[in-house]
């Protein structure tokens, strides 16, 4: 189990009994939201007026709709409680794997923006560098120019990166190879 859900993933209303006298828990939850952008996200959607607007509708419509109807659910519940338990638990599990293969889900907010930002920053500052490189005056000729050489540029660092995972597996064949040798 992951160190951060070993709270037993209470949600926030602790109080609030389901229809067996067992309070509400979630270990899913409780781990997605220990993630920095997930938190972030529900707390920008709460802050933001309507947000918090269509989480007070929903509440009411919980209070109103579905309340009353727990008295009937306790049955067809306890038959599904150990399924969605383990369902539960399983899920937990795939978080935890997930962030073992993709440790960048557990990283800070900003960070994860300039991660996938980074593609739409390299293009623009190519660009804007290929373009000033161009001697024309401004008009239909230096755009066309410069298009010609930013896509030039970009297939030439797409070829460099290309190369570059090809020459480190290069190099570790030819170590397994002279590991072998010897």
């Amino acid at each position: 189990m992951a160190p951060h859900a070993t709270d037993d993933g209470n949600m926030s209303n602790k109080n609030a009994t389901m229809t067996n006298g067992e309070t509400p828990s979630s270990k899913v939850l409780s781990h997605l939201h220990s993630y920095p952008v997930v938190h972030d996200s529900v707390e920008g959607f709460k802050s933001n007026p309507y947000g918090s607007r269509a989480l007070g509708l929903a509440q009411n419509t919980y209070k109103n709709v579905v309340a009353p109807l727990h008295p009937y659910l306790r049955t067809p519940y306890s038959y599904l409680s150990p399924y969605l338990a383990r369902a539960d638990q399983l899920g937990d599990n795939g978080l935890s794997t997930l962030e073992s293969h993709l440790p960048i889900v557990k990283e800070d907010t900003e960070k994860l923006k300039q991660y996938a930002f980074s593609p739409l920053t390299y293009v623009q500052g190519t660009w804007q560098d290929e373009y000033n490189k161009t001697h024309y005056n401004n008009g239909v000729v230096k755009m066309g120019v410069a298009t010609v050489s930013f896509e030039l540029r970009v297939l030439s660092d797409a070829c460099d990166v290309v190369l570059g995972y090809l020459n480190k597996g290069k190099e570790q064949t030819k170590k397994k190879v002279d590991d072998v040798k010897q």
